[in-house]
């Protein structure tokens, strides 16, 4: 309601009324026409959902190849395998590094498909799903420019009352990044420790200095 009345009061500005004269446009009969709380922001935010899903898909697309780059590279070299730490038999950073690329190239496609279930919206649903007080045509006119608009193919619920109270879209969004979350973790891990030392530690790999500069750079605020 704070956004209404604001965008309600510039409007009058504009129309050559003060602010506050009401009876000429109303923050809720004329701005907020059709909206709610229960449907409005559900809609935004898998709209906000959808595109940070993209460019996450992106940027797992970038690291698997250069993780794949990386597997090319060291293919003929050879080093110890470990399990719990402890050694085990050879193996190739090669093939450490192939496993990575195949780890992210497996779980790529699953936020996009996870990204598909937030298209469906409930807007016109109103305040429990009933469309109370909203015009017949909103909820099509709505998606139409939502869809235009931010080129996200939004479709309006069948049911906008089981539409309004499930929430099985973002639990499922959410434990799919959950999912690659867990398996970026335990790559950041894993070559957190080969490159361990230099004197003291494993310093299988070199980790550029670039990127230690960059970090610092970042926690000084510079």
């Amino acid at each position: 309601m704070n956004v209404n009345e604001v965008v309600a009061n510039r409007a009058l500005e504009i129309l050559g009324h003060a602010r506050g004269e009401y009876r000429h446009l109303h923050p809720n009969g004329h701005v907020n026409m059709s909206q709610s709380t229960n449907d409005v922001w559900p809609t935004a935010l898998k709209i906000a959902s959808w595109f940070s899903v993209h460019e996450l898909t992106a940027a797992m697309a970038v690291l698997r190849g250069s993780f794949a780059a990386k597997a090319q590279e060291f293919a003929d070299i050879l080093k110890m395998g470990r399990t719990q730490l402890q050694d085990a038999v050879p193996m190739t950073p090669g093939q450490e590094f192939g496993t990575y690329a195949l780890m992210l190239a497996k779980d790529e496609a699953r936020p996009t498909e996870a990204a598909m279930l937030i298209c469906e919206i409930n807007m016109g649903a109103t305040a429990i799903g009933t469309a109370i007080t909203a015009h017949p045509a909103y909820a099509a006119l709505v998606r139409e420019r939502l869809a235009e608009i931010a080129g996200v193919p939004v479709v309006i619920a069948i049911d906008l009352i089981e539409a309004t109270q499930d929430c099985g879209a973002f639990v499922q969004l959410s434990g799919v990044l959950k999912r690659v979350a867990v398996k970026l973790s335990k790559i950041c891990n894993d070559l957190r420790l080969l490159s361990s030392g230099p004197r003291a530690g494993l310093n299988e790999i070199n980790l550029p200095a670039r990127l230690c500069r960059e970090l610092d750079r970042d926690r000084d605020g510079a």
